[in-house]
């Protein structure tokens, strides 16, 4: 068996970042909604149902390389 071993930074977005992901629930990990500003949706790679919400505040969608399920943006930030 393999073991891979993930080591992520996870720091605040700062104001003149670029590029990555906004990470989408997935429905199966939230079934409810946190408030009703988030809409259900579909990854755009994988096509599981997630939920899409604003964008944090101070940013922009041309910030980010677009919205992703919380997995398919795991993978694509370890390389996969």
């Amino acid at each position: 068996m393999t073991v891979r071993k993930m080591n992520v930074m996870i720091e605040p977005r700062n104001p003149t970042g670029r590029g990555g992901y906004l990470m989408m629930p997935l429905q199966a990990n939230v079934p409810v909604p946190s408030d009703d500003t988030w809409r259900l949706t579909n990854c755009p790679k994988c096509g599981r149902e997630c939920w899409s919400r604003p964008l944090p505040e101070g940013c922009t969608e041309d910030m980010f390389d677009g919205r992703l399920c919380t997995m398919c943006a795991l993978r694509a930030g370890m390389g996969n």
